[in-house]
């Protein structure tokens, strides 16, 4: 019997997962080339892993996971076995890695990662875990604490899976030494820089998407850069579960905190001319949560158990469904790609239109963000509306920024068009965008008072001569520290603290060439020039 045959909701065993998940790799001394190769491929995950699915480990995880859907997690792990150092580490893997397989492209993929955090520290408290399991074990130990977007368990992570890949390596045979530095550092790698992503955004960006939350400073060039790690380029959202979401808003006019009332979903059902009261319903969902209301993710669960999928299919065809499916894929895909999945995606999805589209908020791109141009008019920049594209590039443009959280985009868009008609080289693209969006940031937190009223304008003027940009910020509210941009502390005159913090700036006085400021009459002037180089 096959690793994925034994795999079986009856005989739910830590065992059964280990089999499964492991297989032939269950200890240093199994570490081979071929081991992890075949592992990492089960894992979609590490230096040997192919973007490649094997349906059989796919339907073996979605059986778990619909099982521990039906009975809820704590029923689920009742018996006393998962309790036992090889019953936690079964328990983890099924938490952290399979709704990352199963559900992939959804906020479900992160649903259980706060309960395995919680456990995986637990099994790491006074290096217990290093009593219990040797260094192929401790890796599934350690991965929930990557997984999570908070800066302490990020270190711990790090702290230990750095002990793990030393350990992997002595305790390997000498002839496999080696494999296993390349595999141990590869994953050591892997912690430090979900670390660094933290440090620097203090969540996960490529996560921002699928849990429908605006990009922030910084987050959009990040995304948009193609050396970024290889792990945050997930697969293509899951149109179907966005847009079912946005039909469920539609028949109840918005809902709050994403939870779903009985009223909403039979109003969906008799729109696909599907009976709430039929006993094939999904309605049981209320029963199962014995509640009035039930989150979205549970019952997006439960819309994919075997026994709904005729519903579901239903659903899924019904026009507001279709149409909305159809609207989401248009915010994902590039031009001219017309499959799905899709074979690209655009570099940084516009996270801020995707939730304003599923959550039902109808106005339009430009009205919701409020950007302005120099003419007053709403919607991107000068230099991107320009009617003769066969003329000369404009040599300015400015903007007004009022509502930043929902702003970044359009206004890295509105630079990156800007960038485009002058052909700046990609490394001064990115230089310019992080200046940009870490400036108004710093001013955001430091001169907010008026922002909302009077809002942030940014000028950027090209000089043809010494090919060089000027870059301006202008705003009503308290003054600036110039000391914040000028000052360059030195690695025994500042605390940790101060360095995150004061990282962005950092690297906007590392990639201007000149940087003026002035307070005048309650308004702030900021000034920065670029030397742009020659495109190749």
């Amino acid at each position: 019997m096959s690793a994925v045959e034994h795999l079986g909701i009856a005989e739910r065993s830590p065992e059964a997962v280990l089999e499964f998940w492991l297989g032939r790799l269950r200890s240093p001394a199994d570490a081979s080339r071929e081991n992890w190769r075949q592992a990492m491929r089960r894992w979609r995950a590490g230096p040997f892993a192919r973007n490649t699915v094997d349906p059989n480990a796919l339907r073996a995880q979605r059986m778990w996971c619909d099982q521990m859907h039906r009975e809820g997690v704590e029923r689920f792990f009742d018996d006393p076995v998962w309790d036992t150092p090889q019953g936690v580490l079964a328990k983890l893997i099924v938490l952290d890695q399979f709704p990352r397989c199963v559900y992939r492209g959804t906020a479900l993929a992160y649903a259980n990662d706060l309960v395995a955090a919680s456990l995986s520290r637990q099994a790491c408290e006074a290096d217990r875990e290093l009593a219990h399991y040797n260094p192929i074990e401790r890796l599934w130990i350690y991965f929930p604490l990557c997984h999570m977007e908070d800066l302490k368990l990020q270190e711990l992570c790090v702290e230990k899976t750095a002990r793990m890949s030393a350990d992997l390596v002595a305790e390997a045979p000498a002839e496999r030494r080696r494999i296993n530095q390349f595999v141990g550092w590869s994953f050591v790698k892997g912690a430090i820089e979900h670390s660094e992503t933290l440090l620097l955004f203090d969540r996960f960006p490529h996560r921002n998407a699928a849990l429908l939350r605006p990009h922030r400073g910084g987050e959009r060039r990040y995304l948009t850069n193609p050396t970024r790690p290889l792990w945050s380029f997930s697969q293509p959202l899951n149109s179907n579960y966005l847009a079912m979401m946005g039909a469920l808003h539609r028949v109840e006019d918005g809902f709050d905190e994403d939870r779903i009332s009985r009223g909403a979903l039979a109003a969906l059902l008799r729109a696909a001319g599907l009976s709430p009261e039929d006993p094939a319903s999904p309605m049981d969902v209320f029963d199962l949560a014995a509640d009035d209301v039930v989150s979205y993710q549970m019952l997006y669960r439960h819309l994919c158990l075997p026994e709904h999928s005729r519903t579901f299919d239903v659903l899924r065809q019904t026009p507001l469904v279709v149409d909305l499916r159809k609207a989401i894929k248009s915010l994902v895909v590039k031009a001219g790609d017309r499959s799905w999945p899709p074979k690209s995606t655009t570099p940084a999805i516009d996270a801020a239109a995707l939730s304003a589209l599923v959550r039902g908020d109808g106005t339009s791109g430009a009205r919701r963000t409020g950007l302005r141009t120099e003419k007053g008019r709403e919607g991107t920049s000068t230099a991107a509306n320009r009617s003769d594209s066969s003329s000369a590039p404009a040599r300015s443009f400015s903007l007004t920024v009022r509502e930043v959280r929902g702003e970044m985009e359009r206004v890295a868009e509105a630079i990156d068009d800007f960038a485009e008609q002058h052909g700046l080289p990609q490394p001064d693209r990115f230089q310019i965008q992080l200046c940009v969006e870490e400036t108004i940031m710093y001013i955001v937190e430091r001169s907010h008072d008026d922002v909302g009223t009077h809002g942030i304008e940014v000028h950027l003027e090209m000089g043809d001569e010494e090919r060089s940009l000027a870059i301006r910020f202008v705003n009503r509210g308290g003054e600036l520290s110039p000391d914040s941009f000028m000052l360059q502390p030195g690695p025994d005159t500042i605390e940790e603290e101060t360095i995150v913090e004061g990282l962005g700036l950092h690297l906007v006085r590392t990639y201007v060439d000149d940087l003026r400021y002035r307070h005048k009459d309650g308004w702030n002037y900021l000034s920065l020039s670029k030397r742009i180089g020659i495109l190749l």
